[in-house]
């Protein structure tokens, strides 16, 4: 997230970045480890109208703060609103954000902010797929969203991935998932 002064509340648009290369063995993703909640490994994202003017201008600034690619053409994959809370007050009257989801072709060496990020990592699809189930798993064992093992896809992304056919997830593990990521922190940024 980008941002230099933590809000009370949060803008309910985020912009996420789905980055990909081909490789002789199928497709890569770029994840970075989420630093703080949600707990997790995901594609780089960023809340929309906390510090940006618009939605492409937050998708290239949180893809050079998080990774330390340059965007170089990106394409709208989806845009959908989910019931996913962060760490900082959910806006009123509904809890959430408002998604635009971009397939993002970025340039440059891998140089992961530290204090935003565990680090950054190309995972396969196969991987991809792996970290899927772990959370998935992890929702239908009724576990809570603050235990999520931090090799676990973020559960917010378990919905955008299966929106765009990356992985495969049933309807009841969709159903859990959510449950994840509606579950607010144990607590909240205050400004």
């Amino acid at each position: 997230m980008t941002t230099t002064t933590k809000t009370t509340r949060c803008c309910g648009t985020s912009v996420g970045a789905r980055v990909r290369r081909q490789t002789t063995t199928g497709w890569e993703y770029l994840l970075i480890g989420r630093a703080w909640w949600p707990v997790g490994q995901a594609p780089v994202a960023g809340h929309v109208y906390d510090a940006h003017t618009d939605v492409i201008d937050a998708l290239v600034a949180e893809m050079r703060e998080e990774s330390g690619l340059k965007v170089v053409s990106y394409t709208l994959l989806h845009e959908v609103r989910l019931t996913n809370l962060c760490q900082s007050l959910p806006a009123e009257p509904t809890p959430g954000h408002h998604w635009w989801l971009y397939d993002v072709h970025a340039t440059g060496d891998l140089a992961p902010d530290p204090e935003e990020t565990t680090g950054a990592r190309w995972v396969s699809a196969a991987e991809l797929q792996e970290l899927a189930d772990v959370t998935v798993s992890h929702a239908l064992a009724e576990g809570h969203a603050r235990d999520l093992p931090h090799q676990a896809l973020e559960a917010v992304w378990v919905a955008h991935f299966a929106a765009t056919g990356d992985i495969t997830v049933t309807p009841a593990g969709l159903a859990a998932v959510e449950r994840l990521y509606s579950t607010p922190p144990d607590e909240y940024w205050l400004g």
